[in-house]
């Protein structure tokens, strides 16, 4: 039996950053701030078994026109030593807590490999119909490697993409900073190219607030014109590719801020580059395919984990289902 306690930001950060496991910046002191500043409710749990502190979850109190849920992004982070028996606790205090609050349903996206044993079915959680929460299908690049090794383990196209904008006679020129202007414009062009969509320039201006120094926008400029550029965020363990944009060009842009983004984590101390999610290799009709196949060429390896599961609790979350079913298969994914 595990005993819950609200706790405070300070040492829901020092138990994440000390955190071994699988993790990210989802389940972050950053991240609860920059929830908040977009006008969401943080809930900020701690699991003790005794008085030692196991596990922790940061939930978003979420609510639109038809439902108010729970949402749990990439967590609990769990003790690796007391997983076992935490899920099946917890899945159970999790659905209570959302009959509580008088939610229309709880949302779990565990940051757990596909293999762990989760029992959902049993505390009547159901696979989610929504296409995309959180990815669970993510592509991690080791970066404790020599920039030569690097390259070596690139796909051959991608590899001579990369060196071939490191040229001096292809005129680029890098800056990392924080100008949203720059990379909004690119932002909106790449929004009517592809037709996807975009995160509010508020919520993105919100997020580079709340991370500061660990949020950097990297933009390759040809000719004092800026062609791409990437909001990177960067913890202890990794560098997280978080939003591109792009205006279309013949020359390898695209690329370029890619490899800066690797070689600023190696500075930082990064272990991994996640290039966040990706679409099913083989599935040529996703979405997705394109961009995944680009993030693919730079080397690396899949992690998959566990799919979102809900609980429902009112009628409102089961029209929910329709909804998201509907829309899931109108986008194509």
């Amino acid at each position: 039996m595990f005993n819950v306690q609200i706790i405070t930001a300070d040492r829901f950060d020092t138990f994440s950053r000390g955190f071994e496991s699988e993790k990210d910046f989802l389940q972050s002191v950053a991240f609860a701030k920059y929830r908040k500043n977009c006008g969401e409710k943080i809930r900020l749990e701690g699991y003790f078994k005794g008085d030692k502190l196991v596990a922790v979850a940061l939930i978003q109190n979420l609510k639109t026109k038809l439902k108010k849920w729970l949402h749990v992004p990439h967590g609990p982070l769990v003790k690796p030593l007391f997983k076992d028996e935490f899920w099946p606790w917890w899945l159970n205090h999790y659905r209570q807590l959302g009959i509580t609050l008088k939610q229309d349903l709880v949302r779990v996206s565990p940051l757990e490999i596909a293999t762990t044993k989760i029992d959902f079915n049993k505390a009547n959680f159901k696979p989610a119909a929504i296409h995309l929460v959180n990815p669970e299908t993510s592509w991690i690049l080791d970066i404790t490697k020599t920039e030569e090794a690097l390259f070596a383990e690139m796909k051959k196209s991608t590899r001579y993409e990369v060196r071939k904008g490191l040229k001096p006679e292809i005129g680029f020129t890098t800056t990392i900073d924080q100008d949203l202007e720059t990379f909004w414009a690119l932002h909106e062009a790449t929004v009517a190219r592809q037709g996807f969509i975009p995160f509010t320039k508020q919520s993105t201006q919100a997020e580079i607030n709340a991370f500061g120094n660990a949020c950097k926008i990297i933009t390759i400029w040809h000719e004092d014109k800026a062609l791409a550029s990437g909001i990177f965020l960067f913890d202890e363990k990794a560098a997280y590719y978080h939003q591109g944009a792009s205006v279309h060009s013949k020359l390898p842009a695209a690329h370029a801020y890619i490899w800066a983004a690797i070689l600023e984590a190696k500075a930082r101390g990064c272990m991994e580059f996640n290039f966040w999610g990706v679409a099913p290799e083989a599935d040529t009709a996703h979405p997705w395919f394109g961009l995944s196949k680009f993030k693919r060429g730079f080397g690396g390896f899949e992690k998959n984990y566990h799919h979102v599961h809900d609980f429902e609790i009112t009628w409102k979350a089961k029209l929910n289902r329709i909804i998201e079913t509907r829309r899931k298969k109108k986008r194509g994914y």
